[in-house]
């Protein structure tokens, strides 16, 4: 299936639970939430209540639509998250979070005036547009009443969710500034009461707008990403535990080849002109014997191989890009039109690959692993097999 609800799809950008997020284009480009089974009914609950409210800090729902019994949400495009900027930001300044979370707790109170809740309140639930204005996404959002009234707001369970999530956000990303959660702030939470926060927040230090990590190469970012996660030992657990969730993928680099079986499978499907019996180099793949990084052969899979076949020779030639820092070497195996450049996943040593679905020209492949399960996404294009995107489970 290439189209989705009158949109032609372009790769599937991730999996949330019960959730598949895909990318598409109609008269613009889209994303599309498509929810299946159980999980449609939750979607068309939480399109219901996003279409009652409208706040420039709540990502719309341009339109909803029905196929194969999937409920599918159409939303615009969302340029990164909270979670990615905080994770390139590192330590950020008060006024920075205010600048994210002060929208936020607005967006929430508007939400709880039309007798709803906000539903997944999160890093990873804050889009951020191009100029790093948030936006809630309201992933789990449903009206409970018509009528939305004080003693609604005091009982309702879902307004306490609601509230205990943003006091525990705006308690860790203000401790990641090295600051503490003014009383004010505390207390209107307390008391159900984001709107009031949001003004209290305002008040305790001036906006600052966001600080975006520089554009800089894919193998120098993944760099500093793993080097991250090393240096984020001293902030708050929870924080931690939000924050760099995507982070815990980032591992080490694994060569992968060194394995009998994969070296087999790399010689017959990407070094396929190597005779049997050329000597094996003494140094690390990727390395000269002087240690400096040596290019890595970029020969692509075999045209005729199966998209399995193709996936995990890409793969594993996409890891001796990696730990050789040949972007040259990286741009013959990547999609330019995906989303695998900027992906940190990194293939385990345990991984059995699988076909999941065919997409038109480009095919799902399950990545099995006891520790870093994932999705890839390959496609066949006119100079062969190419990966269009990875993303971990």
């Amino acid at each position: 299936m290439d189209r989705l609800a009158g949109h032609r799809i372009v790769r599937i950008v991730r999996e949330e639970g019960d959730r598949r997020i895909v990318a598409a284009f109609g008269d613009a480009a889209v994303e599309l939430h498509v929810a299946e089974g159980s999980a449609a009914a939750d979607a068309a609950r939480e399109a219901e209540a996003l279409l009652a409210v409208d706040h420039p800090h709540l990502l719309p729902v341009l339109d909803v639509a029905t196929q194969s019994g999937a409920v599918v949400l159409v939303r615009p495009p969302s340029t990164s998250t909270a979670a990615a900027w905080l994770l390139a930001r590192g330590a950020p300044a008060p006024g920075e979070v205010v600048t994210v979370l002060a929208p936020v707790l607005a967006a929430v109170a508007a939400l709880h005036d039309a007798g709803a809740h906000a539903g997944r309140i999160d890093l990873h639930a804050i889009a951020l547009d191009e100029d790093g204005a948030p936006a809630l996404v309201g992933a789990g959002a449903g009206i409970e009443t018509r009528r939305s009234t004080d003693a609604w707001r005091g009982a309702s369970p879902g307004v306490a969710a609601d509230c205990a999530a943003l006091a525990a956000l705006v308690d860790d990303l203000l401790a990641a500034a090295g600051e503490r959660t003014p009383e004010p702030v505390a207390a209107a939470l307390e008391r159900h009461e984001p709107d009031a926060a949001a003004r209290a927040l305002l008040a305790a230090w001036p906006a600052l707008p966001l600080q975006h990590a520089r554009v800089e190469p894919a193998i120098a970012r993944r760099g500093r990403e793993r080097a991250r996660v090393d240096d984020a030992a001293s902030l708050p657990v929870r924080w931690l535990q939000r924050a760099l969730a995507q982070a815990a993928t980032v591992r080490r680099p694994v060569w992968i080849a060194a394995a009998g079986g994969a070296a087999a499978l790399v010689g017959a499907l990407v070094l396929g002109g190597v005779g049997a019996s050329d000597p094996v180099p003494a140094a690390a793949p990727g390395v000269s014997p002087t240690g400096v990084a040596a290019p890595v052969a970029s020969t692509p899979p075999a045209p005729e191989a199966s998209p399995v076949d193709a996936a995990e020779a890409l793969l594993l030639l996409r890891e001796a890009c990696l730990d050789a820092g040949d972007d040259a070497c990286l741009a013959s195996v990547l999609d330019p039109s995906g989303g695998a450049a900027q992906a940190t996943w990194r293939m385990p040593a345990d991984a059995v690959l699988a076909e999941a679905a065919v997409l038109g020209d480009a095919v799902l492949v399950d990545v099995a692993s006891a520790t870093q399960p994932a999705s890839v996404l390959v496609v066949r294009t006119d100079a062969g097999w190419m990966l269009r995107d990875a993303w971990a489970a």
